[in-house]
């Protein structure tokens, strides 16, 4: 699937460098997702994936910040649409269960998105710890993550 793979090419790029298309083909291929050099363009393209100066100096890929365009994001919320399987939270932590093998791409689609009042996020294989600054924000932030997940509201614990 179209969205699956192009959160692991997110997870790929933010978690090391990678320099070329083949090695991004190669590095999806271990991953368990075929896909042609023609694909990997395409999907280099449509994620905003640039090239920048990494930690090595080596000019790998990277996401481009946004550019005024909504595309990326509408990009991210349907990878994590595809992942997300539900979600519940207490205090300030909520917890989001993915597809087993679908933590990792989401947590990284979710800490692009930047949400407002999220820390950070955790990863497991099929589970993702975010992190609320402060519990009084974590109900909005659960009900926003609903929302643009489609998923159904939540009453608040009592």
């Amino acid at each position: 699937m179209k969205e699956q793979r192009q959160a692991r090419i997110l997870e790929i790029v933010t978690r090391q460098e990678v320099e070329t298309q083949e090695e991004l083909g190669r590095l999806l291929e271990n991953a368990g997702h075929k896909a042609t050099q023609a694909t990997v363009s395409r999907d280099v393209k449509e994620l905003g994936l640039i090239k920048t100066a990494g930690p090595s100096g080596r000019q790998v890929y990277t996401q481009s910040p946004g550019n005024g365009s909504d595309s990326l994001t509408d990009r991210l919320v349907r990878i994590l649409r595809n992942a997300v399987t539900g979600l519940d939270y207490t205090g300030n932590l909520v917890v989001i269960k993915t597809f087993s093998g679908g933590g990792n791409a989401a947590a990284a689609a979710l800490d692009s998105l930047e949400l407002e009042g999220v820390m950070g996020t955790i990863a497991g294989d099929d589970t993702i710890l975010l992190i609320g600054r402060e519990a009084s924000e974590t109900q909005a932030i659960v009900e926003r993550l609903s929302r643009m997940l489609v998923l159904p509201r939540r009453k608040p614990p009592l």
